[in-house]
């Protein structure tokens, strides 16, 4: 059975952390193939000292200060499972057997090259917020992420490997709209939904980081695809020297949306669930705003702002 491993560096946030703790051991169908490594400081002995007895809880102490890069990396040296998950302290799973969903997706992929991604409630499609990786794909990397990255970047890292992947002609990322793992750091907007705000100083040191590490990607999606489609080489390698930054391989609709047997039916199922789980909101907001209007203006009104949002004229003027 595929073990998973979940990368947890957490600092003195008790309260979320037993949060995170209890929806895992609500939602996991097999906790006996899933262990969560607590990357915690040394001077934060509370945290290394938290255990969950429906979970295997493991702590790993590291000295303070360190990078959220070091810290993932600590995480995954000490981690067993043959896939790795990236997490945080402010997490919330919300789908039962959320565990065998990403375990079937590593079933596919018996080389270990893939990239499961899923919705964090914030990110979404847009970015991989909590990679979940195979540790053959560690091994390769050197690692599960670069050491140099002081909060940001890590997501956006891993992530561009598996678009040189995308653009070398090998889709290799799976996206997992129905499996939830809600990131509470979140701002609540004035318009209702809400929205992740980095750090910008923060931001602003990793994001040349993230840049420099470019060639270093390329490099890494070079061995895997080696390993994968070595008969392809002259094409892959061809796509690959005709980039020449890291967005270059981002494109409208890369990963899969994952529905079991694919398909045509299977896509078709995936791309409506899609717009069920992730665009409700939206629409939701909107037919809210409907109303509203409704109410205020009556059904001319509705059909006046209707008219004007989508740029058409107005055969007289309201009143008139």
């Amino acid at each position: 059975m595929t073990t998973l491993s979940l990368i947890v560096p957490t600092r003195r946030r008790l309260a979320s952390l037993a949060r995170l703790l209890d929806s895992l051991a609500a939602t996991t169908r097999r906790p006996e193939a899933v262990e969560v490594v607590l990357v915690v400081d040394a001077d934060d002995p509370a945290s290394a000292a938290v255990r969950y007895p429906a979970l295997a809880v493991r702590p790993v102490v590291v000295a303070p200060g360190q990078t959220m890069g070091r810290l993932n990396r600590a995480g995954y040296e000490a981690s067993r499972g043959d896939v790795v998950m990236l997490l945080n302290d402010d997490v919330v799973a919300r789908t039962r057997g959320w565990d065998e969903v990403i375990r079937s997706c590593f079933h596919e992929r018996p080389d270990g090259v893939l990239l499961v991604h899923v919705n964090d409630t914030l990110m979404r499609r847009a970015l991989c917020t909590f990679p979940a990786v195979s540790r053959r794909f560690c091994e390769l990397a050197g690692g599960v992420c670069p050491a140099e990255y002081e909060r940001y970047c890590i997501d956006d890292h891993i992530e561009d490997v598996f678009n040189l992947l995308i653009a070398a002609g090998e889709r290799r990322t799976v996206y997992l709209p129905e499996v939830v793992f809600e990131h509470t750091n979140g701002v609540v907007m004035p318009e209702g939904h809400r929205e992740y705000h980095a750090d910008a100083a923060v931001l602003a040191r990793d994001a040349p980081r993230f840049e420099a590490l470019f060639p270093a990607r390329k490099a890494l999606a070079t061995r895997m695809l080696r390993m994968i489609c070595p008969e392809r080489e002259t094409d892959w390698r061809r796509r690959l020297e005709a980039l020449s930054g890291p967005m270059a391989p981002r494109e409208a609709g890369r990963q899969f949306v994952w529905f079991p047997g694919h398909g045509t039916f299977g896509r078709a199922v995936g791309r409506l669930r899609l717009a069920l789980t992730e665009r409700w909101p939206a629409w939701r907001l909107r037919l809210r705003n409907v109303a509203g209007r409704w109410r205020r203006e009556g059904p001319r009104g509705v059909i006046e702002a209707a008219a004007r949002r989508c740029g058409l004229p107005l055969s007289s003027p309201r009143g008139g």
